[in-house]
């Protein structure tokens, strides 16, 4: 068993290219490379993010969903589990506790199902109470219904092993290390190497992008401010902040590829702001630039650079100004060891060659 192809489904993506989110990239990184070791890999995917065929090795299947914010993805991972109870699948793959909700309906005696929790996100404040309880419903079907679950921070693992009384796995997000890009794509938003504060998410409040404004606002440095990003279903909030950005804040839009590694490789540093994290992929991505990072004081945040980063009382502008200003005191080899740090922590850590070796290997202890 230990060298047969598997036939795997990913149920919970957008699809691939990975343009929009965390859950996407996972997806993304980890299918490409079980598809490179040999196995069969199928993402199920969703208009207009997505369209079927083959990418780097992986069949994307589109399947419909209902576009709306509380129907979008619960839809889509509906219809695509029950596509995978007739796909014939070694193990389908759940991620997200929204997703996980229908991990029941593709459970088959000669297949195994695998749910990773990416985040609690009934903790967002999009959701209202209804959406919040069928993701915490989510959440307890992930744990006690899949064949195994798995936690992307060892703080979930070990905060949802307690609550359920089973143990959850913790494999991680990660990134990919490796030779800077020359800055070419990155200079026609108007920037210089070195030159700007980088931060990357979607617009929602929980990414705390309105205190990250507030603070820079207020910094008195030569240095503009890059928010790669948007709103999808979060109008409201991603208005706010298109509002408050001045003159020297830049807002791209989503921004994936080679423009994207370069915005992180040649910042002058990377922040985080969050209220509310799973494990972020954006940090532990400029990490593996070698890049400074300043980040809000939340555990999901410290679990990847706490020791390493600059840290600020999470929704305090003030302090957040105060380590921007601690942060552009340090000479420049403080800020070259910083970056170092960082990166070998990545390497340590957070490699996603490593990390596709680890579910493969739970993949094929469930299947043994």
């Amino acid at each position: 068993m230990n060298n047969t192809p598997l036939n795997i489904a990913m149920i919970g993506s957008k699809g691939i290219p990975a343009l929009f989110g965390g859950i996407e990239k996972h997806v993304e990184e980890i299918s490409t490379r079980l598809a490179a070791r040999g196995h069969s890999v199928t993402v199920y995917g969703r208009t207009p993010f997505s369209s079927s065929g083959t990418r780097q090795g992986v069949t994307v299947k589109v399947v419909p969903s209902v576009p709306t914010k509380n129907l979008d993805t619960a839809s889509n991972s509906m219809l695509a589990s029950v596509a995978a109870f007739f796909g014939n699948y070694d193990i389908v793959h759940f991620h997200g506790i929204g997703p996980s909700l229908f991990c029941w309906i593709p459970m088959r005696p000669d297949s195994k199902t695998v749910c990773t929790v990416h985040a609690l996100d009934y903790r967002q404040s999009k959701w209202g109470e209804r959406a919040k309880k069928f993701l915490m419903l989510g959440e307890r079907k992930a744990v006690t219904k899949a064949d195994a679950a798995v936690a992307v921070s060892k703080l979930m693992a070990s905060q949802l092993s307690e609550k359920y009384g089973r143990n959850v796995r913790y494999i991680p997000n990660g990134a990919t290390p490796g030779e800077s890009p020359e800055f070419r794509e990155a200079a026609e938003l108007g920037l210089k190497p070195g030159g700007y504060i980088l931060s990357v998410g979607r617009f929602i409040v929980e990414r705390g992008f309105d205190t990250l404004i507030e603070a820079f606002d207020r910094l008195d440095a030569d240095l503009k401010l890059v928010i790669a990003g948007d709103a999808r279903f979060e109008e409201d909030y991603a208005a706010r902040i298109k509002e408050m950005a001045g003159d020297r804040v830049l807002l791209p839009g989503y921004v994936a590829g080679r423009k994207l590694e370069e915005l992180y490789a040649h910042c002058a540093f990377y922040v985080l702001p969050s209220l509310v994290e799973g494990l972020p992929i954006s940090l532990i991505e400029a990490m593996s630039h070698s890049r400074p990072v300043v980040v809000s004081d939340i555990p999901e945040n410290l679990e990847v650079a706490g020791g390493i980063a600059e840290s600020f009382r999470a929704g305090d502008s003030d302090d957040l100004l105060r380590a921007f200003e601690r942060i552009l005191a340090l000479r420049p080899e403080e800020l070259a060891g910083m970056g170092r740090a960082g990166r070998r922590k990545v390497e340590a850590e957070y490699d996603w060659n490593r990390i596709t070796g680890s579910l493969e290997a739970l993949y094929r202890e469930l299947l043994s």
